[in-house]
């Protein structure tokens, strides 16, 4: 039992009390430490915040190596989001690197070893924001991502537009007006999606998978202003990559005025608005009709010409034509008249040649009258059938023959054929 008086003995309060205290010992003072927040909440009846500091993992799921409990009281919150907010445009979130000024305490009635939050250096949080994105553009522009997305060609016309967003919100009404505006047929299919805040990156990818299954001509992603927390999930890798590797091309329309979004960098066209998001969707439109009123406007143009060409060579034509009709014409009548009077040199002595040949003519022939011939002592013997016999030959004892003479016709019976 004497070993036993050797032993401390407390109650709770009192081993609770003993810890704090020696807490307080071993940290006097307030101290600062870094890390990123998790499981970021806020009670609202007394509206002091809690959350997880942790040291950042590198693999998603994976656990942290360190974790702290940290209390931050509502008297504090308020001045510590006014300065993130005026130095850096943040507010406290989920996923944000940290660096806090705190006192390490431990709670008796709770049995919790916390740290109450002091401050926040904001320069170290929006360093490291920078840091990280400034990393992470690197990465995808050495693996061709900054540009993958700005390769495909926009249809024309685009009409067919997919819209993640939240529905309802003034985003959504800003854009849609602008499309309705424009009197032009836009089909819009929204899908309603969380724009910001835990975990909303990844419902904008899940978001991108089930609208680019409709095979939309452009999809368009929009949300309001906001701070830089607010569209802390526009500079998740994840995304970037699903933006990038999209096998439809992607607008943007984040309300920012001053940095870009890594979603912005990585979709083949970023946007101030979502205004201003529809505005250059209209304006595809509007240059697909100038396009289609340029064509129409050059074949009337080529037309005109091709006519006023052909009207140009016509009358070109029909004035060679007359010149050379005129000038065929002169020179068949300078022929024909050289034609003429070569005739009248030459006919008289053509007509004279031909009189004498004609009167040789008439000469022979007087010369071959029979009747001439039977003047001179010589007759003609014909058939019955008037064919004239100069031969023996197919004549026979009894035929009839005719035999002519000067003076008159003697007609015969043959009684002998002698040969």
């Amino acid at each position: 039992m004497s070993s036993d008086r050797e032993i401390p003995s407390f109650s709770v309060l009192q081993l609770g009390n003993f810890l704090k205290d020696g807490l307080n010992n071993l940290f006097p003072q307030d101290f600062w430490i870094e890390g990123q927040i998790s499981n970021f909440r806020i009670v609202p009846k007394s509206g002091h915040a809690y959350f997880d500091l942790i040291d950042p993992v590198s693999d998603q799921g994976s656990q942290p190596m360190g974790k702290f409990s940290v209390a931050l009281w509502n008297s504090q919150r308020s001045e510590i989001d006014r300065t993130l907010q005026n130095k850096s445009d943040l507010i406290l979130a989920n996923d944000i690197n940290v660096k806090i000024l705190a006192h390490l305490d431990f709670w008796p009635p709770g049995g919790r070893l916390q740290l109450i939050m002091r401050d926040v250096d904001p320069q170290y949080t929006f360093g490291h924001l920078a840091q990280e994105k400034e990393k992470l553009l690197q990465i995808l522009k050495i693996e061709g991502l900054t540009e993958k997305n700005k390769l495909h060609v926009i249809p024309s016309p685009s009409l067919n537009v997919a819209l993640i967003t939240s529905v309802g919100s003034a985003a959504y009404a800003d854009f849609c007006d602008e499309l309705l505006n424009s009197n032009f047929s836009f089909n819009v299919f929204a899908r309603d999606t969380r724009m910001q805040g835990e975990g909303s990156a990844f419902d904008i990818e899940e978001g991108l998978q089930i609208v680019t299954s409709y095979q939309p001509d452009v999809i368009a992603i929009i949300r309001g202003g906001g701070s830089t927390s607010d569209l802390l999930s526009f500079d998740s890798e994840s995304l970037a990559r699903a933006i990038a590797n999209s096998s439809i091309p992607i607008f943007t329309g984040i309300g920012h005025e001053i940095d870009r979004s890594v979603a912005d960098i990585v979709a083949h066209t970023s946007y101030k608005t979502p205004t201003a998001c529809a505005i250059g969707l209209v304006k595809t439109v509007d240059e697909f009709i100038e396009k289609i009123l340029g064509i129409k406007t050059n074949i009337i143009n080529l037309s005109h010409n091709k006519i006023s060409l052909a009207q140009s060579n016509h009358v070109n034509l029909y004035s060679r034509t007359v010149t050379i009709a005129k000038a065929s014409l002169f020179n068949s009548n300078e022929n024909l008249r050289g034609v003429k009077e070569r005739i009248a040199l030459i006919a008289p002595s053509i007509i004279k040649r031909n009189e004498n040949k004609l009167h040789g003519f008439e000469d022979q022939i007087r010369a071959l009258d029979p009747k001439r011939l039977l003047a001179r002592g010589w007759s003609i013997t014909r058939t019955q059938n008037g064919e004239i016999i100069s031969s023996t030959n197919n004549l026979f004892k009894g035929d009839e023959i005719e035999t002519i003479f000067e003076d008159g016709t003697v007609k015969s019976t043959i009684n002998e054929v002698v040969i």
